[in-house]
């Protein structure tokens, strides 16, 4: 399953991602345009992140919330969905 997450932190945002990153996952998600239908890859804000191919949605919360806490991050918010197999989006 793909999982997207997004999270408020209070500090250390670019050594938080930065990790998350190279552990695999993702701050790019790729589409088609919806103008003329060429592949598109689109970047996502800045505190959302996917993780392709994961095993559940508490499994990736719980993990990515211990990166944040290794870094001294100051967790406020957290959220973690798995996306929908065909699922559309738009992006700018």
């Amino acid at each position: 399953m793909n999982i997207i997450i997004t999270y408020d932190i209070k500090r250390n945002h670019t050594e938080i991602k930065d990790e998350l990153k190279r552990l695999g996952y993702k701050d790019t998600i790729s589409g088609v345009s919806l103008n003329d239908r060429t592949p598109v890859d689109q970047k996502l804000p800045n505190t959302t992140l996917i993780k392709y191919n994961a095993s559940n949605t508490l499994d990736v919360m719980n993990f990515v919330v211990g990166v944040i806490n290794e870094h001294n991050g100051g967790l406020d918010n957290i959220f973690c969905a798995e996306l929908a197999v065909d699922f559309n989006w738009n992006g700018r």
